[in-house]
């Protein structure tokens, strides 16, 4: 009996040895989501893939995955026991609760022997990035008129031009009000003139996102109002989008895969371009490409693209007065949301003024 003993001891030493040295031969790791980018509070799904693509088996598996502090979890932890040939996968799901490009970092993996005589370890470094939108909320609870004479807020009223711009006159037909004839034209032609109103459904708009609070933009920046114009920019887009309005994305925040010192997107109405726009809100930080009055000269370039420039900005400072006088003046319609009211007086009255409610309530209003 002590010789059988002693074999099976032998024996058990022996397999245990064997599957220790080749449980992490052929053995693979991968993980990912179901998609890019998520709405604060949403489930993220995490599908990690182990794969035991040998003949023996993996007697202990500990696999711990690490994740950006933004997260709801910084780690997960789990151990399993997996078969020859056998493909395991789960899921569970994490949420994000900060706006931002995060990422799910890494995971090691601990291999151990049944006997608990070895282990050994392997880092899979995973860089997987997971996009948290900005906060999605009607623009009409974020922002308010500066002055009372604009009316209701209206993102349509920002594109379609008041009937009481003319673009010129034309022969009365007879379908068209009396009150529209243009008396002095008629005179001059002896025959009945109407007056022809822009009302340019064709019209389209760019949103511009100004990501500096203060000169230098790094020193003391206001990242609550920083934060409160990507929310405001994002409601924007959603009203022109639902409004069926085109429109562009333009920004001078530092963007990390343009040549360019920015973002600059010419107006359109493809149903994809909502969600790549607030893929890059999701991503943005606080650093910028390029000054707002350097980016303003840049736009006046192209302002036949675009027929109604918004500016969406955490506040406007003393530097950008002028500037914006004169882009207004060269290019015509411009809608200003600040979220701080510092500086507003100063504007021109041609400019649309709107201010932001201080939904953070940590910044000076």
């Amino acid at each position: 009996m002590l010789w059988v003993f002693i074999g099976l001891l032998i024996g058990t030493l022996g397999l245990n040895e064997l599957l220790f040295r080749f449980s992490g031969k052929n053995l693979n790791y991968s993980n990912g989501t179901d998609k890019k980018a998520y709405e604060i509070g949403e489930d993220i799904s995490l599908t990690p893939v182990i794969e035991n693509k040998k003949a023996m088996s993996v007697p202990f598996l500990r696999i711990d995955e690490y994740f950006d502090n933004a997260l709801s979890e910084d780690s997960l932890s789990y151990s399993l026991f997996v078969l020859p040939f056998q493909r395991v996968k789960r899921t569970y799901h994490i949420q994000g609760s900060t706006r931002g490009l995060w990422e799910i970092q890494s995971a090691s993996i601990r291999m151990e022997d049944f006997l608990g005589f070895h282990r050994s370890y392997r880092e899979v470094s995973l860089k997987i990035p997971v996009v948290i939108l900005p906060q999605k909320k009607r623009l009409r609870d974020i922002i308010l008129p500066y002055s009372s004479l604009y009316g209701p807020l209206s993102v349509k009223r920002w594109i379609i031009e008041d009937p009481l711009m003319i673009r010129g006159i034309r022969e009365y037909t007879g379908s068209e009000s009396e009150r529209h004839i243009h008396w002095a034209s008629s005179l001059k032609h002896d025959r009945l003139m109407v007056k022809e109103f822009d009302f340019t459904s064709e019209r389209s708009a760019l949103v511009f996102l100004n990501l500096e609070s203060n000169k230098p933009y790094w020193k003391d920046a206001d990242i609550d109002a920083i934060e409160e114009a990507i929310v405001s920019a994002r409601s924007v887009m959603e009203e022109l989008t639902q409004e069926k309005v085109p429109y562009g994305f333009a920004s001078n925040g530092y963007n990390p895969k343009g040549k360019a010192k920015g973002y600059y997107f010419p107006p359109g109405v493809s149903a994809k371009n909502l969600g790549r726009y607030n893929e890059i809100l999701g991503k943005m930080g606080t650093v910028i490409g390029t000054p707002l009055e350097d980016a303003l000269k840049n736009l006046i370039r192209n302002r036949n693209a675009f027929q109604t420039f918004i500016l969406v900005t955490p506040v406007i400072l003393p530097e950008y007065i002028k500037p914006l006088k004169e882009f207004a003046r060269s290019f015509g319609k411009t809608v200003v949301i600040s979220m701080q009211p510092h500086n507003l007086e100063k504007l021109p009255k041609t400019i649309e003024i709107y201010k932001g409610v201080n939904t953070l309530g940590n910044h000076d209003s």
